[in-house]
């Protein structure tokens, strides 16, 4: 931010022409502001999706927390700008900003890219682009920043290679320190651009693409051979997650976003094996928290927060271990301001009835169930081994225990499909509805409500 106000006086008029302004404002509950003091790297966090989207995404909070806690670091988030956002700043020649000081993003010293799906790819650029930061690594001078990428399509990064500096591969907590570790000393050693990204390549769980020569069979990539001095990059993972960072004050977005709620992580991982899944292969093993370090961050998350919603989130939420004793311990704390438990990223073979019986009927904010795919014969090609009995005896005991709200999520476009698959997803949909309405009237609160999401299924 300049210290003539100048781009503040700018972003506020162009606001005035944006159908929702607290995306760019910032200020939020929980959010860090170190403008008054000398920190020695600036790092922009970017999530290339609008602020709604990337506001519940558990690891910009975590990762904001891991760099925040830093004295000698301040990192800022910057989200994709929606397209009425975008027009203002090409129309007023404005650079893209970071929320909490309003930086421009080519003022800062690291430039990070969580890449979380596919098709957000292009937004990196578009965000570069605005953010005036050269779209090739190999054009980036000493004034511009180092650019980093990571996240689940970052096991697939050869796409976004010539345009990011450095790669971290795996789970970014310990990684991330590392590399500001590193650039903090070789900041203190004078050392040039160039220098500093060889010298974070030797990092654990980090690839710099320029390192390396990437081979391909016509337009086939093949692998990666690495130049003289250095190694094949392997994932980083978090070995202990009862000692994972957890950011005790949650960011409070001033407008609702997509989860807009407490998220818990249970644990990391699964052993499922289910042939479409990328993310249960990709955060193996599995590695769970202890009862005791989920009901202290939930705690410590809700009075910090004051939602009155806390969502228990892991790939496979229902195989947490200690299930059953956490709801409870939860019941029971939560007892004098009664809060929602969901239960999102459920197998229908994993919800056991006492699951249900746990939550009472105050505290039921929604069944979300996956089955993946409308007939069983496509649920055994993609290795979802569960049925529709299983299904229709998931729903029945939820049913019985209070639940009315029912969210069935499906994938479309999956190999082998056919017409009668996808008029499975509509069968299933309707089991579900007249498995509630055998339920006597008293029995009943109120309508039953089902959402049946479908998703494009992205090979990967």
């Amino acid at each position: 931010m300049k210290e003539d106000g100048t781009i503040d006086d700018k972003l506020k008029k162009i606001l005035l022409d944006v159908q929702k302004p607290a995306r760019y404002v910032g200020g939020e509950l929980g959010s860090y502001d170190k403008s008054d003091g000398d920190v020695a790297i600036h790092y922009a966090f970017c999530f290339p999706d609008v602020y709604e989207v990337g506001m519940s995404h558990l690891g910009l909070r975590i990762l904001y927390e891991v760099i925040n806690r830093r004295e000698d670091s301040f990192c800022e988030r910057c989200f994709a700008p929606w397209g009425d956002m975008e027009e203002q700043l090409r129309k007023h020649d404005m650079v893209l900003t970071s929320l909490e000081t309003h930086r421009p993003l080519n003022d800062f010293d690291i430039v990070g890219f969580t890449m979380q799906y596919e098709m957000s790819c292009t937004n990196v650029l578009n965000m570069l682009q605005l953010g005036r930061i050269p779209l090739y690594s190999y054009d980036r001078t000493e004034d511009d920043p180092i650019v980093i990428a990571g996240g689940p399509c970052t096991f697939n990064v050869e796409p976004l290679a010539p345009f990011v500096d450095v790669v971290v591969l795996g789970e970014a907590e310990d990684s991330m320190n590392d590399i500001l570790d590193c650039y903090h000393t070789a900041q203190d050693e004078g050392l040039d651009r160039l220098a500093i990204i060889r010298r974070m390549a030797k990092i654990e769980g980090v690839y710099v693409p320029s390192l390396y020569d990437a081979a391909y069979d016509g337009d086939t990539f093949t692998g990666i051979t690495p130049k003289e001095g250095y190694d094949l990059p392997v994932k980083r993972v978090m070995e202990d997650m009862n000692v994972a960072p957890w950011p005790k004050q949650p960011l409070v977005p001033y407008l609702g976003v997509v989860h807009d709620r407490v998220t818990l992580e249970l644990f990391r991982g699964c052993t499922r094996g289910c042939r479409f899944c990328q993310a249960g292969m990709i955060y193996r093993p599995v590695r769970e928290k202890s009862v005791e370090t989920l009901v202290e961050q939930a705690m410590s998350n809700l009075d910090a927060s004051g939602y009155d919603e806390l969502s228990l989130s892991s790939l496979s939420s229902g195989d947490y271990t200690h299930l059953r004793e956490l709801i409870k311990e939860l019941i029971e704390k939560t007892d004098d301001c009664p809060t929602s438990l969901s239960l999102p990223s459920l197998r229908i073979d994993a919800y056991a009835k006492d699951y249900m019986q746990g939550v009472d009927k105050q505290r039921k904010a929604g069944l979300t169930l996956a089955p993946e795919a409308g007939t069983q014969r496509l649920r055994d090609v993609i290795n979802k081994n569960v049925t529709a009995e299983d299904l229709r005896r998931s729903v029945s005991d939820a049913f019985k225990n209070g639940w009315d709200t029912v969210k069935l999520y499906f994938m479309i476009g999956l190999p082998t499909e056919t017409m009668e698959d996808l008029d499975g997803i509509v069968e299933l949909a309707q089991m579900v509805s007249d498995e509630y309405y055998k339920l006597p009237k008293e029995l009943r609160r109120r309508r039953l409500r089902i959402t049946v999401s479908t998703s494009s299924f992205v090979p990967k």
